[in-house]
């Protein structure tokens, strides 16, 4: 006969901290304190749960490790690690809320690690949009077509530094390893993730971005990330990488989809791309309209 004393229950229990999930787990729940000490059911529940919490942070540290070290391996390890800057042109759309495209935009980047960036983006050479970030000096300028170069405003400034916080070569060549941050491993995706694992880094402002890593090819999927526009909105940003190619040694994306809030907002792909060009700093100083 069941024993009335004791009453199941049924949870699902997600431990974010320490990168567990738990689903559908049963246990029982006992009125009677002295009936759940006698109950070998319980015992078993409490000596288990003792003996699995200390190892959950070793495990995970493990497995974190294994996935940076080998979607790096797949790029290129030591070679991908080595480069110092891209050189890159392609085409780039844009998407509003209803689906409608901007059409093709070619563009021209100049990009060097860490935190120098000079962007040329439009169709025709005298009327393109140029921007430069210098992060090392805390610089920035805006070109629009003909006018008059102006100093990037504390909003675009932001935009950039957050956008250089977030990109998956900052996070594969500094951020998974910087002692600052704290990095949760959150186990397989769900859905159309279900092939990917999912490692989630928290630095010290409380800003998150997660990394989903393709179990067959090792190579990073996407980067899902948090922001709020000067209006105040929400927003979750997520980039998906696809059409890998050997570079030079490396293997790299050619072509980046963006997501924001679950809407397609951007395509961009690459149609050529040289890697450590030796760029000199000057080149990324402010840019001078065309004559």
């Amino acid at each position: 006969m069941r024993n009335t004393s004791e009453t199941d229950v049924d949870c699902g229990l997600r431990i974010a901290d320490c990168g567990l999930r738990i689903s559908g787990f049963r246990f029982t729940v006992f009125p009677n304190p002295q009936s759940a000490i006698r109950n070998p059911k319980f015992c078993l529940f409490l000596a288990c749960a003792v003996l699995l919490i200390p190892l959950l942070p070793a495990q995970d540290e493990e497995k974190i490790q294994k996935l940076f070290r080998e979607a790096i391996e797949a790029m290129g390890g030591e070679t991908y690690l080595k480069v110092t800057d891209t050189v890159s042109e392609g085409n780039y759309f844009l998407f509003n809320r209803d689906g409608d495209s901007s059409g093709l935009i070619k563009f021209n980047d100049w990009t060097k690690f860490p935190d120098k960036s000079r962007n040329e983006l439009g169709n025709k050479k005298k009327e393109r949009d140029v921007t430069v970030f210098n992060l090392e000096k805390n610089e920035g300028w805006i070109l629009e077509g003909q006018k008059d170069t102006r100093d990037a405003t504390p909003d675009e400034m932001k935009s950039f530094k957050n956008a250089v916080k977030h990109s998956l070569d900052n996070i594969l060549r500094f951020r998974w390893k910087d002692p600052q941050n704290k990095v949760f491993y959150l186990g397989p995706g769900e859905g159309g993730d279900v092939s990917l694992e999912l490692v989630q880094i928290l630095d010290p402002e409380n800003d998150t971005v997660t990394i989903y890593f393709d179990r067959l090819s090792k190579l990073p999927a996407k980067v899902e990330y948090r922001d709020v526009d000067k209006r105040g909105v929400h927003l979750r940003n997520v980039e998906e990488y696809s059409q890998w190619h050997v570079v030079q040694g490396v293997k790299l994306p050619l072509r980046i989809d963006g997501f924001v809030n679950g809407r397609k907002a951007s395509q961009l792909f690459l149609t050529k791309i040289t890697l450590s060009n030796n760029l000199l700093d000057s080149f990324f100083s402010k840019p001078v309209p065309p004559k």
